[in-house]
């Protein structure tokens, strides 16, 4: 393991492999550093469990071209036994090249149009009407209770576990034993911790029987839903790929659970913490909902659920003047680039009219997030409902954050929403 003083100076000591160095958030000042200084850096291993080092890209461009480019896969590859997305190497064939937003091409294009018509289009607009009631009864509650919240634990976390169910069609008797399971989990880590141990894993294994279970029930009981899609839906013929193994079906099932919690659970809680931190802006929403549009855009690029992506080179790479080695992993700092200068206007200022905003909080590239439609309504939906019940958002402790390197979670925000007047 190495220590601090083997790290390049220019990380001042910040280890980026070390979770605990995320309990305050992601390191923005470290970032726009990196991006001046060393937009590609190679990074000692640090924390990480092989102890291999990896590629820093902090740069919106860098990590634009990276992402498009089959130099650079999802699954593996340049002679590295594992891969995968994450900073550790994921078993090929048991995560790495099983699910979906760890494969590449073709494979993971022909899941991607399977599951596509089950999280867009008529389906995602059927989701309106109940996630409205949702949001509404959520909000309705947490104002009859006197006020005082936990924005996290009362709200969005409840919100964005009911709006991932309905998608599934889970039922509505398994909505409580799923959302035990993610308040204790973030995918196969302790939430509290951002590490593995042995709760973790049996919370895991519990989640992943649920839901080969749940396939099984759609195989007999098929419905308008993702999991029915998951549990029946065939990859297209004729491009030379075998059919979809009933292990990427359920591993894929988990996954989407995972995902489809987490990311919308903290995207929605760091976008009201944006707005209670800028009152201003809230102020600005609440005279004119024509801005709504660009604030979801604005929250997204604020507070992009993912720190990194990680990608293994498939072969020799120059960039920048650094020689990437096949086999390398290579990591594409997301939040970084949604506050790079070169791609936005006021990049550190927090604009909910801003108009050009490319942002990368859906990805890019092959791995675009595939429930980004899904994504952005129940963020509108949130908002909306909240617009109509809420004058002011105050936040009455501090925000605590999990150490987690691999997702910004919230763990605690405490706030007061004061109830807008009877005449708005």
């Amino acid at each position: 393991m190495t220590t601090d003083h083997e790290l390049p100076d220019v990380l001042g000591g910040f280890d980026l492999s070390d979770q605990t160095r995320f309990a305050d958030g992601v390191p923005y000042d470290l970032f726009a550093r990196l991006r001046e200084e060393a937009p590609v850096l190679f990074h000692p291993g640090a924390r990480t469990a092989d102890g291999d080092g990896f590629w820093v890209l902090t740069r919106h461009a860098d990590i634009v071209a990276a992402a498009a480019s089959p130099d650079f896969s999802a699954q593996g590859g340049g002679g590295r036994a594992g891969g995968g997305s994450h900073l550790d190497d994921l078993p090929v064939g048991v995560h790495a090249g099983v699910l979906f937003a760890m494969m590449d091409n073709p494979r993971h294009d022909l899941i991607r149009r399977l599951l596509r018509p089950a999280v867009t289009g008529e389906v995602a607009q059927g989701l309106a009407a109940p996630l409205r009631e949702i949001a509404a009864d959520l909000l309705h509650d947490a104002l009859a209770d006197g006020g005082r919240v936990d924005f996290m634990k009362d709200l969005s976390e409840p919100y964005a576990l009911r709006a991932v169910s309905l998608l599934l069609g889970a039922p509505r008797a398994d909505w409580d034993r799923l959302a035990d399971w993610g308040r204790r989990n973030l995918g196969f880590t302790n939430r509290l911790t951002g590490t593995p141990d042995a709760g973790s894993a049996e919370t895991f294994q519990a989640m992943s029987a649920y839901f080969k279970e749940l396939l099984d029930h759609k195989r007999d009981t098929p419905a308008q839903d993702l999991a029915s899609v998951l549990a029946l839906g065939a990859l297209e013929e004729g491009h030379g790929e075998a059919p979809m193994t009933d292990q990427e079906r359920d591993a894929n099932a988990t996954l989407i659970l995972i995902t489809g919690f987490e990311q919308p659970r903290n995207t929605i809680a760091g976008g009201v913490l944006a707005l209670a931190q800028h009152p201003d802006q809230w102020q600005a929403l609440r005279k004119d909902r024509s801005l709504l549009p660009r604030a979801i855009e604005e929250i997204l690029r604020w507070v992009p659920p993912n720190p990194y992506n990680r990608r293994t080179a498939t072969r020799d790479v120059e960039l920048h003047g650094h020689h990437i080695k096949a086999g390398d992993k290579v990591t594409f700092w997301w939040p970084s680039a949604n506050r790079d200068e070169e791609a936005f206007d006021h990049a550190s200022v927090f604009d909910i009219s801003r108009s050009h905003n490319p942002h990368l909080s859906f990805g890019t590239g092959t791995h675009f997030c595939l429930g980004e439609q899904v994504a952005r309504l129940e963020i509108q939906l949130f908002l909306e409902a909240l617009l109509d019940t809420v004058a002011e958002v105050r936040l009455t402790g501090p925000v605590v954050h999990a150490p987690n390197n691999k997702h910004t979670v919230i763990l605690d925000m405490p706030v007061e929403p004061v109830p807008t007047s009877p005449t708005g």
